[in-house]
């Protein structure tokens, strides 16, 4: 397997919450950023939301719409 996990993260995101997503693939915190890109030269994805809404944030690390996920978990193993 790949990745943090081979199914999305599902958040509840909340009006008016900040989340930083990692987008290196090295946190221990996945899918949150937990600051191991420093150095890498790869930032975070800071999304706030407006809205209550769920999120379905890549688990595999291979979606093409990152964070979010785009169902390549179902393809990779």
């Amino acid at each position: 397997m790949t990745g943090w996990q081979n199914k999305p993260f599902v958040i509840d995101a909340k009006s008016g919450d900040t989340i930083a997503f990692c987008m290196c693939g090295t946190s221990k915190n996945g899918p949150y950023c937990d600051g191991s890109h420093k150095g890498t030269g790869i930032s975070p994805k800071v999304v706030t939301y407006d809205k209550d809404t769920p999120i379905h944030a890549c688990g595999c690390q291979q979606s093409k719409n990152k964070p979010m996920c785009d169902g390549t978990h179902k393809t990779v193993e």
